[in-house]
């Protein structure tokens, strides 16, 4: 299911820095957490979006307006 009221506020905030174009290790960066945990936080979004890439996460989160360009 495509809702991102699935997700979690960091799990926002990190599908849209996916969206963004954003590596692990910027995203890791821009929200001072380690890159483990963005690619922990990354699987849950594929998860839960039933998604298998990243390109995916950016167009579900253009498509529900979690990220506007």
């Amino acid at each position: 299911m495509l809702d991102p009221d699935l997700l979690t506020k960091k799990e926002k905030e990190v599908a849209i820095l996916v969206a963004e174009g954003l590596k692990n290790r910027e995203i890791a960066i821009n929200l001072v957490i380690s890159t483990r945990r963005v690619a922990e936080i990354i699987a849950s979004i594929k998860n839960k979006w039933r998604v298998k890439s990243r390109v995916e996460i950016g167009v579900v989160a253009y498509v529900t307006n979690l990220y506007n360009l």
